[in-house]
């Protein structure tokens, strides 16, 4: 791509999220930069994807009428530090995050990124301390739910059930989900997960090589210590467990007719094994028998 296409990206992203502007520090041939959206009704998504060094908006007073301020965002590949006036985050994959735009923001992005992004109208959360934005926990059934809602947003699987009379009911159904969300925060009620409930939010994270018990308990709100204890009551831990699932997905991908022409690499890259080399050998440790022979035994 060329610096005229920097340009073009630059201006998609003005229109749809404000004056963002986006600094890419190596040969502009190299940038990428994608931006699709979409309609669920009347609630806008934007699917995006770069590689950008850094993407930065100033405060502007300006602007805080003409441009969102507030956004649903779902972390779907990569991982990027951003920075909100004193406050900083980190964002990793499967990470849900409500930001407010509204002030000074710096986003750094370690390499390739993709997210979703869906702005949400102001006057519905106006009230809203700053200190509440930020990372969002899962526990609890609202959080679950509201975690599965923007999923199937940024996965497109509601589109082919999008109709006219749907309106604004997809945004109001995430402002109400995400009002009980961030009450949790505070909440010295807030509740406690259940094993069965942890357990789900490692199915729908194993691919991610970043997935760890730090980064889920941080996920649900609850402390490390409240996540360890849930696995030891059932005779288990969450790192067995986490390891276990990955390699029983790893060898029905292994078994299976459909993924055949799938390197051994790609199929652990899959499930969050980021060196083959741990893999193959992690994978004998539990079976007996290295990746590839499994595979030939299950043909």
């Amino acid at each position: 791509m060329s610096g005229q296409t920097l340009s073009a990206w630059n201006e998609r992203v003005h229109a749809a999220c404000g004056r963002f502007d986006t600094r890419y520090d190596h040969c502009h041939s190299l940038f990428i930069g994608e931006m699709q959206q979409t309609l669920v009704g009347t609630t806008a998504v934007a699917h995006i994807r770069s590689n950008a060094s850094v993407i930065a908006k100033a405060a502007r007073s300006s602007e805080r009428t003409s441009s969102p301020r507030c956004f649903l965002v779902l972390q779907q590949q990569g991982s990027m530090t951003i920075e909100l006036g004193d406050k900083v985050l980190e964002l990793r994959a499967g990470d849900l995050a409500l930001l407010d735009f509204s002030g000074a923001v710096k986003m750094t992005p370690k390499g390739l990124f993709g997210h979703v992004s869906i702005p949400l109208p102001w006057e519905l959360l106006k009230g809203l301390e700053r200190n509440r934005f930020g990372k969002l926990p899962t526990a609890g059934a609202c959080g679950q739910l509201l975690g599965t809602l923007v999923r199937q947003l940024a996965a497109g699987e509601l589109a082919q059930w999008t109709c006219p009379q749907d309106g604004d009911g997809v945004l109001r159904a995430l402002v109400a989900l995400l009002t009980s969300v961030l009450e949790y925060q505070t909440s010295a009620d807030a509740p406690s997960c259940q094993l069965h409930e942890v357990q789900a939010v490692i199915q729908q994270r194993l691919g991610s090589p970043r997935l760890s018990p730090a980064s889920l308990a941080q996920e649900l709100g609850i402390s490390s210590r409240q996540l360890h204890r849930l696995f030891e009551a059932s005779g288990d831990s969450v790192c067995r467990y986490i390891l276990r699932e990955r390699l029983l997905k790893a060898a029905q991908d292994l078994c299976d007719p459909v993924c055949a022409h799938r390197s051994i690499t790609e199929i652990g890259s899959d499930w969050g094994f980021a060196d083959s080399a741990h893999f193959s050998k992690t994978f004998k440790k539990q079976t007996g028998l290295t990746p590839s022979s499994y595979r030939s035994h299950g043909r």
